[in-house]
């Protein structure tokens, strides 16, 4: 193979991790009637409870405007809310609906302990591998942006 189909088989790689998980994140969504995207913005959510659009955003590595309109979606289905600051009324937060964390609770256990499972099947070094491999990736892409 030659060198510049070495590099693209990078992206490839990326691309096939990628639709992988996304795939096996809307198998365990579907039960939620969510989306592989929605989800994630409520898994956020439930790590961190309630968070500007922008801080959802810098977290999903999506624009403000697409991660609005995910939330509108979720807002409209009742599964989070949106709630103004008592400090600032311009600053607005989403928050998970109470009743929707409750519901949705396991199904979030079951996404995070099946990735947990995978990655145990690892050994110390074939983590460490991974762990470095990425952050080379993420420093190189980080560069090429000046």
């Amino acid at each position: 193979m030659d060198e510049f189909n070495e590099r693209i088989d990078v992206l490839k790689t990326l691309k096939f991790i990628m639709n992988m998980i996304h795939k096996s994140m809307e198998d365990e969504f579907r039960e939620l009637n969510i989306t592989g995207p929605q989800g994630m913005i409520i898994g956020i959510l439930m790590r961190h409870r309630k968070m500007k659009i922008s801080e959802l955003s810098k977290k999903m590595g999506l624009t403000s405007s697409t991660v609005s309109g995910i939330v509108d979606r979720l807002e409209k289905q009742g599964m989070v809310k949106r709630e103004r600051s008592s400090d600032d009324r311009r600053v607005v937060y989403v928050n998970i609906d109470e009743e929707f964390r409750k519901k949705s609770k396991e199904v979030f256990k079951k996404v995070e302990d099946k990735f947990r499972d995978m990655m145990n099947k690892a050994t110390e070094e074939e983590h460490d591998e991974i762990v470095k491999g990425l952050n080379t990736l993420k420093r190189l892409i980080e560069s090429n942006k000046q």
